[in-house]
């Protein structure tokens, strides 16, 4: 009977381990899922694969069988949330070695604790109860251990990478792996050597040469903080390059917002200078029609239409800023071969403000001037010509702009930023958008971006929605 007390307090303290390493891997890849009920989801897979290679009939290492464990909850895990393969197989591999190490640390801990105590329990008066309650004992305290050294490494690890989904490149993973790869392999080959030496000698070798269990835990923590120092060094590189490419996007926005500005004001000189030139071109051509040249008069009319056709703008919209940038990105896509459609038409509400829409419009149109110049030149030859449509109106309270270029291409939406997919880097590539949405988000919108079929054609289509609280009419 003393036997089977003995096993259900070993059933219950292995079921305790694997349930509060299935809750810290909830805790660990929570913040990296969409759904947090997805979490929840494989940390049950975890635990119950766990289970099973535990009471398996079958002899396997504790590395094969836990990192067997580990692959297939993340091969749920991707299939469950898809999307950042690469850095779930980082989170999978992180927890792995977050595992041993503090399981290490814990075995290591307690040895220490039990060799102590086990040298004052030598006068206790030696029966089954009392033994039978010190395992119960240290069965309780290795159970709380684990929690509490789990616990200081999943949130120590946390803090280091950040709570972000981040595409991660194969360099990148690579290098993240490195410290972790590099600790388990040195662990394996630990085991190894032991299990070598219980073969040839018929005994542990902890039984002949002692544990030394403050080697053991120094080698868990130096791989601990190589792992940890690795992701902070990463998360934090990572972090500040996402800022100078934000800062470069704000950069050239301020520059671009700078040349409107002055072509505004070039116009409202020019303007200003034909007007007060207006009474000298009206008294000449009064002139010239007194004396009878018609002829010389009509020329006259005609120069000096010319001129006032060079301060007027080619678009209308209603708000000088949003002239400019039309005007100017209409004869940059004109320049490129693209048709260029605009029924555009700022809004009346005071609520919107036009740097705003000038950042919208910007980045809209450029990379719609971009993709289709890129469309232009993979269709050489055929009649259809690549086009641009831009329009604005209203839903309700919903002021919504829309930006359409020919796109025949496949259009790879990110389903962590909900934004298309680039294949290009640098140069703030894909800031473009997240400038966009937060304009948008500014005013309780956002923004939609999908693939249509407008008269027989394929577009890449971009809406951008502002809530406007107030009323407006006339648009």
């Amino acid at each position: 009977m003393a036997e089977v007390y003995y096993q259900l307090v070993q059933a219950c303290y292995r079921v305790a381990v694997a349930l509060i390493m299935s809750y810290f891997y909830v805790v660990w890849v929570s913040p990296f899922l969409v759904k947090r009920k997805t979490a929840w989801m494989c940390g049950a897979f975890y635990c119950v694969i766990m289970l099973i290679l535990i009471y398996i009939p079958i002899e396997m290492t504790n590395t094969f069988a836990y990192g067997t464990c580990m692959m297939l909850t993340f091969l749920v895990t991707c299939l469950a949330d898809r999307g950042n393969i690469g850095q779930k197989f980082f989170l999978a591999i992180t927890f792995f070695c977050l595992r041993w190490q503090s399981l290490m640390v814990k075995s290591c801990v307690t040895n220490e604790m039990y060799l102590l105590f086990y040298a004052m329990a030598q006068r206790v008066e030696d029966n089954d109860l009392f033994w039978f309650e010190v395992y119960v004992v240290q069965s309780v305290i290795e159970v709380l251990l684990t929690f509490v050294f789990m616990y200081m490494a999943v949130r120590l690890m946390l803090w280091a990478y950040g709570r972000k989904r981040k595409h991660m490149k194969g360099s990148e993973l690579l290098i993240l792996l490195v410290p972790s790869v590099s600790g388990a392999f040195a662990y394996e080959v630990i085991q190894y050597y032991s299990r070598v030496y219980m073969w040839d000698a018929g005994k542990s070798v902890y039984d002949t040469y002692g544990y030394h269990d403050w080697l053991l835990i120094l080698y868990s923590v130096v791989c601990f903080v190589t792992i940890f120092v690795m992701t902070y060094v990463f998360s934090r590189w990572k972090d500040e390059q996402e800022q100078d490419k934000q800062r470069e996007v704000f950069s050239r926005q301020m520059q671009d917002l700078q040349s409107h500005i002055t072509e505004v004001e070039r116009l409202y000189r020019d303007m200003r200078n034909l007007r007060h030139d207006m009474g000298n071109h009206l008294m000449t051509l009064e002139q010239l029609y007194a004396q009878g040249a018609y002829e010389e008069a009509g020329k006259y009319a005609r120069s000096l239409q010319d001129g006032m056709q060079d301060t007027l703008l080619d678009v209308a919209s209603g708000n000088p800023v949003t002239d400019v940038i039309l005007s100017g990105r209409k004869k940059e896509a004109e320049e490129k071969g693209i048709c260029f459609r605009c029924g555009f038409h700022y809004p009346l509400s005071n609520s919107v403000n036009a740097f705003d829409i000038s950042i919208i419009l910007n980045n809209a149109l450029a990379n719609a001037i971009e993709a289709a110049e890129r469309e232009r030149a993979g269709t050489m030859g055929e009649i259809q010509e690549p086009s641009i449509t831009v329009c604005s109106y209203r839903r309700k309270n919903m002021y919504i702009i829309e930006v359409k270029n020919s796109y025949r291409g496949e259009l790879t939406i990110d389903e962590t930023s909900g934004l298309p997919v680039t294949s290009k880097d640098g140069d703030g590539h894909g800031f473009g958008l997240a400038s966009i949405r937060h304009a948008a988000r500014k005013y309780l919108g956002d923004i939609e971006i999908g693939k249509e079929t407008c008269a027989g054609r394929e577009m890449c289509a971009l809406r951008v929605m502002l809530q406007i609280m107030e009323a407006e009419s006339g648009e």
